[in-house]
């Protein structure tokens, strides 16, 4: 039971930022009342272009939003992400 609620879908808004070192973070907003999302880190835009297709977008839709994080430092848009996707955007409480 505990592993299906891990990869339970979020939708919502995706918002992603390009840092000047080149990092990218990647959150998602979720548009119903859920817990917030943890934000994913990734470290450069191909590596989030291939988040980003297993976010629910095409690879052209990827690639596009790829390019616009690289002109703007930054997008949003809304999105649906289940599966091993949302497990890794899932919130998880620190161990003490």
């Amino acid at each position: 039971m505990l592993e299906s609620a891990l990869r339970a879908k979020i939708s919502g808004k995706l918002m992603v930022d390009l840092f000047p070192d080149g990092t990218v973070r990647l959150a998602i907003l979720p548009s119903v009342d859920q817990r917030n999302a943890s934000p994913v880190t990734v470290e450069d835009l191909y590596a989030a272009e291939e988040l980003f297709m297993m976010c629910d977008l095409s690879k052209d839709r990827a690639a596009a939003l790829r390019a616009e994080v690289e002109r703007n430092k930054g997008a949003s848009l809304e999105t649906n992400v289940e599966g091993e996707a949302a497990a890794k955007f899932r919130y998880t409480m620190p161990s003490k």
